[in-house]
């Protein structure tokens, strides 16, 4: 009906058109109205009157507004992510559709929404700016794993935002009850729903329970114990990755039967168990992912415990950027473990393979991306040690 239409109708274009219309029409009709002109123009259009057509084109205009061009986003989305309240007002201000708007991620990949990287990047100020714009505190996963934003303030440990999402009414579905280790709710969810047919991260439910009594109550109703996610992590990963508060999940899925690598005890800093395994084969501690989970967890004594073994100071992630552990140090502020590897012989000169970036160039990217002050101190470390090294 509206083809003729360009994508991006404008009332004001239109208007002026009737206007023009209305002079040739008098041309031949002396005693024309506006009204005809309007009506003989919105029936080109293949619109019965002139208030269909302008409904038409208000309803475009309105739909253009919520969803704001991909580039004004993704704008809009740096802002928030890097702390600029003042922008992110501003923008708010012309464009109410953005508090709601997905769009690509400023740092990394995936498609948030801005409450998602409010909480990922520590922005308080800015969460609560957003909230205040009305936006969804239950968000709109589909393109972000599936991530709710109450998930993310619960992984990132953001606890008031965590409690601001409840108050304001967060729904609470079984992912986000396992990550509470609410067992009641969980037990309740379980009862009525059973598993869900779609896995943030697109693995396991597994990888997300957080007490026993979950891990069992999945296990029983067919929740797979090795289904490793889009990233190629097992449940047994998530868990480890919690640090010294996974050990008691990863000996429940030890029990269970599971048999978790070298890397897991690293990343729970459990230098008893690794010691039986290094005894046994010597070569553990010198694998390149033991060392990168022991570095990235913040594990000081065990990573000398490694150094002492063999263990590789210049270790390499698995990921696609092959950053080292020291890239790990810098990027996490971590100084004391920075300090431990430069002094052990880490080469702070490495590039990653993907930003082809040091470890000093991380540091500084991360005071930014993940709002870490420490970080400043490790870059400061850092070009220090470079300028002593060229003397």
């Amino acid at each position: 009906m509206s083809a003729s239409l360009p994508p991006r109708p404008n009332l004001d274009w239109l208007r002026k058109t009737a206007k023009d219309r209305l002079a040739q029409l008098r041309a031949t009709h002396e005693n024309a109205k506006l009204a005809d002109a309007q009506l003989a123009l919105a029936r080109e259009h293949g619109f019965p009157s002139w208030r269909k057509l302008k409904a038409h084109v208000e309803r475009v205009a309105d739909a253009a507004e919520a969803s704001p061009p991909e580039d004004v986003i993704a704008a809009f989305l740096r802002h928030v992510g890097t702390g600029r309240i003042d922008d992110v007002r501003s923008m708010l201000s012309t464009r109410p559709g953005l508090v709601n708007a997905v769009g690509p991620h400023p740092f990394w990949g995936g498609r948030p929404q801005p409450l998602h990287v409010a909480i990922e990047a520590r922005r308080r100020e800015v969460f609560d700016l957003l909230l205040e714009h009305g936006a969804d505190v239950d968000g709109s996963n589909g393109q972000y794993d599936n991530w709710s934003p109450l998930m993310l303030a619960i992984n990132r440990q953001r606890m008031d935002m965590r409690d601001e999402l409840f108050a304001r009414g967060a729904r609470v579905g079984l992912v986000e009850a396992l990550m509470l280790a609410d067992d009641a709710r969980v037990e309740e969810l379980l009862r009525s729903g059973g598993l869900p047919d779609v896995v943030p991260n697109g693995g396991s439910i597994l990888a997300f329970a957080r007490t026993p009594f979950a891990i069992d109550g999945l296990l029983a109703l067919g929740a797979p114990a090795d289904l490793k996610d889009r990233w190629g992590a097992a449940p047994i990963d998530g868990m480890s990755r919690l640090g010294p508060r996974g050990r008691a999940l990863v000996e429940h899925m030890v029990e269970r039967g599971v048999v978790p690598a070298p890397r897991e005890y690293a990343r729970l800093g459990d230098l008893g168990t690794l010691g039986r395994l290094v005894e046994k084969d010597p070569g553990i501690a010198r694998i390149d992912s033991v060392m990168m989970a022991a570095v990235e967890f913040g594990h000081h004594a065990l990573v000398e415990w490694l150094l002492e073994r063999g263990g590789n100071v210049n270790a390499r992630a698995d990921a696609p950027s092959r950053h080292t552990a020291l890239h790990s140090a810098a990027w996490n502020g971590d100084l004391q473990m920075a300090k431990l590897l430069v002094r052990a012989g880490a080469d702070a000169t490495t590039r990653d393979d993907q930003y082809d970036a040091t470890p000093r160039d991380w540091a500084e990217t991360s005071i930014e991306v993940s709002n870490n002050p420490a970080c400043a101190d490790v870059a400061a470390f850092l070009e220090d040690w470079k300028n002593q090294a060229s003397r």
